[in-house]
Order: C-alpha cells, then sequence, then structure tokens
C-alpha cells in the first residue's frame, strides 16, 4: 500500500511540474518568434527588445533607432557637426542616398566582373586580362568579332559604372543614431564624505 501511495505521489508532482512547465511555455515571450503580449512586433517592442528598422512600433523607445515613424521604426539621421544627444552613438547610414549608390554599385561592379571573371576561366591564357577589374575587358578588344567587342565593352562599363557608384558612395556615406541605452541601465560615478563609488541607475 505504500508502494503504491509512493507511486501516486511520484505520478502527482510529475503531473504538477509538466501542467506548470505548459503554462510558463503558453505564456506571451521575447523569444517564441510570435508576436503576442506587449509586444509592438515579433519579439521587440514593448518591453522586449528595441525593434530593427522597418518593423512596427508606437512609440519611439520601441525601435533602436529612437525613431518611430508612422507606426514603423525609421532611420533617424545624423547631422555631422551637431551634439549626439545621450544614450546615442553614430553608425553609418543605412537607407540614406549614398547607402543606394553602394549597393547598386555592388551589384553593377559585381555582375560584371564575375561576367568577366567567367569568361577568362572559359578561356584560359587568351583572355587572362579579363581578371583585371574595370580596364580588363577594354584590354582584350583588339582582334575580336564585332560582337564580342560589344559584349566586352559592355561589360566594361558596368564594371566602371559599379566602381564608381561604390566608391561615390562611399565617399558620400552619411551617419545615423543608434540609441544604446535601451537596457535603460546606466553607470554614474558618486562621491561623498564616506566614499566613492559608481550608482547604478535603471529607467525601464
Amino acid at each position: 500500500m505504500s508502494k503504491l501511495r509512493g507511486g501516486l505521489g511520484i505520478a502527482f508532482s510529475f503531473a504538477v511540474l509538466t501542467l506548470a512547465a505548459t503554462a510558463r511555455a503558453a505564456e506571451p515571450s521575447c523569444y517564441d518568434g510570435v508576436k503576442n503580449g506587449p509586444e509592438t512586433d515579433v519579439d521587440c517592442g514593448g518591453d522586449c527588445i528595441p525593434c530593427d528598422l522597418d518593423y512596427a512600433c508606437y512609440v519611439p523607445r520601441d525601435c533602436l533607432s529612437g525613431r518611430c515613424e508612422d507606426r514603423i521604426c525609421a532611420e533617424q539621421p545624423y547631422e555631422a557637426g551637431a551634439p549626439i544627444p545621450r544614450g546615442y552613438r553614430i553608425e553609418t547610414s543605412t537607407r540614406d542616398a549614398a547607402a543606394s549608390a553602394r549597393k547598386a554599385g555592388l551589384l553593377f561592379f559585381g555582375v560584371g566582373y564575375g561576367a568577366a571573371y567567367v569568361g577568362a576561366l572559359a578561356v584560359p591564357g587568351r583572355v587572362a586580362a579579363l581578371y583585371v577589374p574595370v580596364i580588363g575587358p577594354f584590354t582584350v578588344l583588339e582582334g575580336r568579332e564585332t560582337l564580342v567587342k560589344g559584349l566586352l565593352i559592355a561589360d566594361g562599363v558596368v564594371q566602371a559604372a559599379g566602381a564608381i557608384l561604390l566608391i561615390g558612395g562611399i565617399a558620400g556615406s552619411g551617419e545615423q543614431l543608434i540609441r544604446v541605452d535601451w537596457a535603460g541601465l546606466q553607470l554614474a560615478p558618486t562621491a561623498s564624505t564616506t566614499g566613492a563609488g559608481f550608482e547604478v541607475m535603471a529607467d525601464f
């Protein structure tokens, strides 16, 4: 009889633990891959970590950029020379015209140089100059058929355009502000007659 009671007790305890674990798993979480609870988007915003660009928001604190525009997290541009707001840091802009130029430049240059590279591999030794970016296609024009010359010139122009866009995009890179105090914890040095130390301030 005592063994039966012991077995029932263990089974009951296991059932209670299983129910408790299931209930905890069903609760809204910032790490469950589902938009639930106080989140403004999936696992971010509200009481969760701030959301990245293009995620849903309600107030600036929902966004890593600190800017909520039309209920969408948007980039917060930084004007060179302006004071950096407390709780922010500066990073390279990813949504300005220069960023678009960099992306287009990488695309054009990648497609053009990729085609030239494949051509150089297909005819080893004869057009090895195609391995040289931008100017390579222009150095192997002599003796080629009209169609081949046209393709080589087009490839060189595409590479050159991509390189120009890429260099211009890098040179004209803008900057954006990114929050660093989203966790709400700050350390401040303190001093008194009894000693010195650090004061932890929280703002959740």
